[in-house]
């Protein structure tokens, strides 16, 4: 999902849901580090810094992130829909699809710029040995200009969708889920008026009536319904920090908790909310928020981090950090020392 400020600060977000334990933090590349492509001889390198979710799967493999341009990409599981090339293409660069984000991220800076080298890319079907299949996966792409769009392989061809309501899911294909949406027109914030039949005179059942039948299921139909209604009518706000608290609220509305979605390949299985990531476009930095945490983490492409030459993992201890801030806050007299006071400072940044 997109969100422009008041202020006209970019966001793109998403929620990383999925089975496998992917084990995602933020991870930093710099500069002309050299990826090796899981296809023989397409290795390549970043022109541009990034931040961004990811692990080191024999290579950095990243899901979402930003870089010092202000481009942004996420990318989603599009199951029984992505197409890819069976073979390489001596003419193209060839790409598995799980490398297209490191790619992109290290080599395009706006959207306009990926529309055009997207068409000297092939997405060869390569199976990943991770996972142990060829990952069926779909884009999304957003900028500090707002440009948004949505790329989408099929065995009809290569799509790439300009996307008018900032918002992508999984299957079935993008235009699906905007033909969808057309159909669903009734929701309002406002509670519905009184309606009469015959004589009889029904009053409403007061304030969210106008919502009433709003889909909560976890189906991708209704998670994306769900979120373009909620986008939509939302209040809008201003600066970073209001701007990253109204996209939490929104994407909690879409927050999968564990165990609720089990597929019928694996009734021991379940897909689940493992992180949202927030891409503050504008500003040049990522927010995570594991499943097991709700303080955002926050890393900024500082010019510091980008001097860096080598790639910088940030891992996340949310139980430890909420457990000294709780100790920390709860003194016997009501009061905190200087002590407390900077160590609370400390970890509040």
């Amino acid at each position: 999902m997109t969100l422009e400020t008041m202020d006209k600060i970019k966001f793109l977000s998403r929620t990383m849901d999925f089975s496998f334990e992917l084990d995602a933090k933020p991870i930093f590349i710099p500069r002309n580090f050299s990826f090796d492509s899981h296809v023989s001889g397409s290795n390549f390198k970043s022109e541009y810094a990034f931040i961004g979710a990811g692990r080191d799967m024999k290579g950095y493999l990243f899901a979402d992130g930003v870089n010092e341009k202000g481009f942004a990409i996420a990318t989603l599981y599009f199951e029984e829909n992505a197409s890819f090339s069976k073979n390489k293409h001596s003419s193209k660069f060839n790409l598995a699809p799980e490398e297209l984000v490191s790619w992109a991220l290290g080599n395009v800076e706006s959207v306009d710029d990926f529309s055009a080298k997207i068409k000297n890319l092939n997405i060869v079907a390569l199976k990943n040995e991770v996972i142990g299949e060829v990952i069926p996966l779909h884009w999304i792409v957003s900028d500090d200009l707002g440009v948004t769009k949505c790329l989408e392989i099929t065995k009809n061809g290569i799509h790439l969708y300009d996307n008018p309501v900032g918002v992508m899911t999984n299957s079935p294909e993008f235009p699906w889920h905007l033909t969808n949406l057309s159909h669903q027109n009734q929701f309002q914030p406002e509670e519905f008026s009184e309606k009469k039949y015959g004589s009889l005179e029904n009053k409403s059942d007061g304030p969210g009536t106008g919502l009433l039948g709003l889909p909560g299921d976890f189906t991708a139909a209704s998670r994306f319904l769900r979120t373009a209604v909620l986008k939509q009518y939302s209040t809008k706000v201003t600066g970073v920090y209001e701007g990253v608290n109204a996209v939490v609220h929104i994407l909690n509305t879409v927050d999968i908790p564990k165990g609720v979605k089990v597929t019928n390949k694996k009734k021991d299985i379940a897909d689940y909310t493992q992180y949202k990531g927030i891409m503050d476009i504008s500003h040049r930095t990522y927010y995570m928020m594991p499943y097991d945490g709700f303080m955002p983490h926050k890393v900024a492409l500082t010019d510091d981090l980008l001097k860096q030459t080598d790639p910088v993992e940030f891992d996340i201890d949310y139980d430890k950090k909420v457990s000294e801030l709780i100790e920390v806050v709860s003194s016997g007299n009501g009061s905190l020392d200087l002590q407390k006071l900077s160590k609370l400072s400390k970890l509040i940044d």
